[in-house]
């Protein structure tokens, strides 16, 4: 017997909260028990690296907005932002590093193949492939609801507040897997 509606929803939105968390698990112990997964991963440490401190200026980033957003309103709100401040900063950091390594994942497992995993290439894809030379293989999967919030939203009042600061970091972090894919021989 189906639920009700309400039912159905809850149990959505459970499973756009909780699937990234149990994917990431999933993900931390296939890194462990994976040696060409762990193996890809240290051979490119000149590449993760700079990837993995750009993901951490991004989240800072993004913990700080809440509070450029709140602070100099009501004291409470204020307050509010700076209690708000480091769960946007654990949650962006999640939600990047969780597509990150994913992406590295898929990467290993082509390369491991000799192969392209996953569907017929799209033509972006193609064009940066051709274009830039870069190889982006396929994208992992988004937490759209994690990524609205952690990230979409801090990047919105970023955008408000510091627009400069907020479209350069937009460019970097959407540059990185180009430029990463460009060097990754």
């Amino acid at each position: 017997m189906a639920g009700t509606p309400r039912q159905a929803v809850q149990e959505q939105l459970g499973r756009q909260l909780l699937g990234p968390l149990d994917d990431a698990v999933a993900l931390a112990r296939r890194y462990r028990e994976v040696d060409a997964f762990r193996n890809y991963v240290g051979d490119r440490a000149r590449l993760v690296i700079p990837a993995l401190v750009l993901i951490g200026i991004v989240a800072v980033a993004c913990g700080l907005a809440p509070v450029m957003a709140l602070v100099g309103t009501r004291p409470i709100a204020a307050l509010g932002g700076l209690l708000l401040a480091p769960v946007m900063l654990l949650g962006s950091l999640f939600v990047l590093a969780l597509m990150f390594f994913s992406w590295l994942e898929e990467r290993a497992l082509a390369r491991s193949l000799g192969h392209r995993t996953g569907p017929r290439e799209r033509p972006a894809m193609r064009w940066v492939r051709k274009k830039l030379r870069a190889d982006l293989g396929r994208l992992p999967r988004v937490p759209w609801l994690l990524a609205a919030v952690f990230l979409l939203l801090p990047f919105a009042m970023l955008l408000s507040f510091v627009p400069a600061t907020a479209v350069v970091l937009a460019v970097l972090l959407l540059a990185a897997p180009v430029v990463f894919a460009r060097f990754d021989r």
